[in-house]
């Protein structure tokens, strides 16, 4: 969830658009960790040191995207005049099968998106038994392990595809799922990208600079791997617009929030609605530890108890559920934290 800078109040009370921070309410919180906000909070820090750490924050600029979904044309066959009128009537309006989404983090194809979407339709039938990071952890777990030895049903995802990065038709490796990243953080804090270090034809990611880069998941063990932070993905391209074409229903996920997306086309663009974000300063000035901040509106990968797609989780979760958890191990050196910034 989000809080408003003190800052933002103080010097300009007509400000249109304070920069934010962020309170680590979920299970991935991956904005957070990036923004140095903690991997999870518990609400036993002092409300005044909290306040603190949002008036000695820094700005930092957060790119965000437009996901278009455009559901394929297709006609079905109707029994009265009624319905053939109506049918005719959507398929003269593209604008029906059009939806747009905001997307802040990262966006998955595949095997990822298919484990988040089992998890959430889990919780949806028994709410009251997710209710901690722990079990919600434990649960994708044992959904990744259902993938990996019963269900493989985004088998040959990269023949089933096409990606387009800046126009360019991309040829895809042997996977079963794509994510395409706005952050260095995902699934509670692994990094599908790798070394954040500027490599071959691939520029040093950052949030800021207008480019998403698009990794490959080659099966659910690989996908447990990189939640593991024990590998990363396949490299595939990095731009600034993203098209994927589908002729069947796939599973896909924005910020962690999964659905189903009918045959059609995804376009990822630039979003015009850029954010001013609070990122917390490195070593607090008053020696304290990670806390958090105040809070307006609820963010898609904060406010969801699980924000991002996760397959085999690197930890289980912390036994002490309600404390604020820094998980800096990503971002802890220099150049690692500067990828962030």
């Amino acid at each position: 969830m989000y809080f408003k800078s003190f800052k933002a109040f103080t010097n300009d009370a007509a400000c249109f658009s304070p920069p934010c921070g962020i309170v680590p309410l979920g299970t991935g919180n991956d904005l957070a960790r990036v923004l140095r906000w903690g991997g999870g909070y518990t609400g036993e820090e002092n409300p005044m040191d909290i306040l603190k750490d949002v008036i000695e924050a820094d700005t930092v600029k957060l790119d965000r995207w437009a996901v278009v979904f455009h559901e394929e044309e297709r006609n079905q066959p109707t029994s009265s005049g009624t319905q053939t009128e109506m049918s005719e009537q959507t398929m003269n309006n593209p604008e029906d099968q059009t939806s747009m989404i905001i997307m802040n983090n990262y966006f998955g194809i595949g095997i990822d998106a298919d484990v988040c979407l089992k998890f959430h339709n889990k919780r949806d039938a028994n709410p009251e038994k997710f209710q901690s990071r722990l079990f919600n952890k434990t649960q994708y777990a044992k959904i990744g392990l259902q993938k990996m030895f019963f269900e493989r049903t985004c088998k040959d995802l990269w023949k089933r595809i096409e990606l387009e990065v800046d126009g360019r038709t991309i040829e895809l490796p042997n996977i079963e799922g794509i994510v395409v990243l706005n952050l260095l953080s995902w699934g509670s804090g692994a990094n599908p990208w790798g070394t954040s270090k500027e490599e071959g034809n691939f520029s040093k990611p950052t949030h800021y600079d207008g480019l998403l880069e698009v990794v490959g998941i080659s099966d659910v063990s690989r996908l447990g791997l990189i939640q593991s932070k024990l590998a990363a993905g396949i490299r595939i391209a990095q731009g600034g617009s993203i098209r994927i074409t589908t002729h069947e229903e796939w599973p896909v996920q924005v910020d962690g929030e999964p659905h189903i997306q009918p045959p059609g086309t995804i376009t990822i663009l630039k979003s015009a609605l850029k954010a001013q974000m609070l990122k917390k300063a490195k070593k607090s000035r008053r020696g304290g530890t990670a806390t958090t901040i105040c809070l307006t509106q609820p963010h898609p990968e904060t406010s969801d108890p699980l924000s991002g797609p996760l397959g085999v989780p690197s930890t289980l979760g912390d036994p002490h559920h309600g404390k604020t958890t820094p998980d800096n191990t990503a971002v802890d050196s220099d150049e690692e934290g500067d990828a962030f910034l």
